[in-house]
């Protein structure tokens, strides 16, 4: 058990690193004391800043006072210690092979430092319990672990926050691991882990030719990094307008960036073809000729019709009234022939 700062600053780089899953840490096992106005800073060169009022006493007094009861103020101020340690700690954290000069010319690469300061102030902020348990804090001050203090790089927070946990959706991620992968990178490795995660949960790679998928990625990323380099304009203004600027930039750019992948989607989907049938008619037969009408064998001109068709005509009903005498024709005279 960890019983003072000395043993806690020999302690702590292995802890973040544990909790983080990380490959490996820069740091070079050096502590000095920060200059005026920083609170902590990871230098490129292995070495750790911290600043004696705000962190190293606090913490020494923490040890200092071990098992003693603590007012909320002191046991905030001892957890406001702690997480600036993880954070500058998580800027040291990378994977295997990583180096510090690669990491430093991605860091001044626009949108990197809003990624990676975004991402080591919200890792460190929601690991801290885990940190405070794994060093064994939470024994030496009682309560630490049940109190809350509030984010720094309130510019950088809420949108890091709202772009890591789409991430997670749109993957199929657990809630907080692309949060994870991220800071387990170091600035080079940053935008590519995101990009390729925004990139494979689409449906990009299944449209797009592998010859042209390094462009659209470049692309994805580049666009990107514009958004979260305008995150630094809102530094300079008071917490609350800050993380309200900062949320609603975040919200533009997930709009953005879905519209971006619908474009990038539709685009490369191939245009479907309608299929050429050709069918050969069917020889239909002749037509019939006209049907001779047929004629009511007891119309008027049934008579004639039956001459011409060859069959005798009937004999025509009597026209007599019913009553008239009947015509009495002399057989003896002979039927009246016309005239040629």
């Amino acid at each position: 058990m960890i019983t003072s700062l000395e043993g806690l600053l020999e302690q702590h780089a292995r802890a973040a690193l544990r909790i983080s899953g990380a490959d490996q840490t820069a740091w070079s096992g050096q502590i000095v004391e920060a200059g005026e106005g920083i609170l902590g800073l990871a230098h490129w060169d292995g070495t750790l800043h911290l600043d004696r009022a705000c962190i190293l006493e606090p913490l020494r007094d923490l040890y200092h006072r071990g098992g003693e009861p603590r007012t909320e103020a002191e046991l905030v101020q001892y957890r406001e210690a702690l997480v600036t340690l993880l954070h500058e700690q998580s800027h040291f954290l990378g994977p295997a092979g990583a180096s510090q000069e690669a990491a430093r010319a991605a860091f001044t690469l626009p949108g990197s430092r809003a990624l990676e300061e975004g991402v080591a102030e919200l890792w460190a902020h929601d690991h801290l319990n885990d940190y405070i348990r794994e060093l064994g804090i939470d024994k030496v001050a009682p309560g630490i672990d049940k109190v809350r203090s509030e984010p720094s790089y309130a510019a950088f927070v809420p949108a890091v926050r709202l772009f890591t946990d789409d991430l997670d959706r749109q993957a199929g991620l657990p809630p907080g691991e692309t949060l994870r992968l991220l800071n387990r990178q170091t600035a080079e490795g940053q935008w590519p882990q995101a990009v390729a995660l925004i990139y494979d949960s689409s449906r990009l790679p299944h449209l797009v030719p592998p010859d042209q998928a390094p462009a659209a990625q470049l692309h994805l990323e580049q666009a990107l990094r514009g958004s979260f380099r305008g995150l630094e304009l809102y530094e300079p203004f008071p917490r609350g307008f800050a993380t309200s600027r900062s949320h609603a930039a975040g919200t533009r750019l997930l709009t953005a960036l879905h519209k971006e992948l619908t474009t990038a989607e539709h685009h490369h989907t191939p245009t479907p073809h309608p299929t050429q049938i050709t069918l050969t008619p069917p020889t239909l037969p002749a037509a019939p000729g006209p049907a001779t009408p047929s004629t009511p064998a007891d119309s008027p001109h049934s008579a004639l019709h039956h001459a011409f068709a060859g069959v005798a005509p009937p004999t025509s009903p009597s026209t007599s009234p019913p009553n008239a005498p009947p015509q009495h024709t002399s057989a003896a005279t002979p039927a009246r022939q016309l005239e040629p």
